[in-house]
């Protein structure tokens, strides 16, 4: 019976992505921000540091256990080929903390992208809701989040100021009279 299923799993795999999949819960800002870079499902760049971590979490499916599927509100991963762990014998399945790894080293990237992309141009005669409103719908997330998006900036932010870490650029000028 085991068999059967993943075989049903494998040619629908196949069919609608050509490729294995997991499938990780993340909030929907990142889940519109990966699959809008990274495609959906989500393909990291082959030796990418992100395929390192689900190649060393992935676990063969145990005999008698369907593999898990999307219930809609989670996003899908690509399980990247491997000699060692061949998705096409079984190796399908991620531990609760395998899946949390996954999730922590997603919203990694994505915070160093924003931070990136908005924290050179910050000082300049734009509001940072703008800014971030602009950032949102260059990156493929919905308006409705941008709230949620700016907040995770001013926490990283905010986190470095309270250690005594001024991250924001200087507008300062000076003048040869006022050094």
């Amino acid at each position: 019976m085991l068999s059967y299923l993943f075989c049903i799993f494998a040619i629908l795999n196949y069919l609608n992505m050509s490729c294995f999949v997991i499938y990780i819960p993340l909030e929907k800002y990142l889940h519109e921000w990966a699959t809008t870079h990274l495609g959906d499902p989500v393909v990291f760049p082959s030796k990418s540091n992100e395929n390192a971590i689900i190649r060393t979490f992935l676990q063969k499916l145990p005999e008698g256990e369907a593999p898990e599927l999307n219930d809609g509100t989670m996003t899908a991963i690509a399980i990247p080929d491997s000699k060692a762990k061949p998705p096409a014998e079984g190796w399908v399945k991620l531990t609760p903390k395998g899946k949390e790894a996954i999730r922590e080293i997603i919203k990694d990237l994505f915070r160093r992208h924003l931070w990136n992309d908005i924290n050179p141009i910050i000082n300049g005669n734009v509001g940072v809701n703008t800014l971030i409103s602009a950032w949102c719908e260059i990156n493929g997330i919905n308006i409705d989040r941008v709230e949620t998006v700016r907040q995770c900036y001013y926490r990283m932010r905010d986190a470095y100021t309270k250690k005594g870490i001024n991250l924001r650029n200087s507008s300062k000028i000076y003048s040869d009279n006022n050094p």
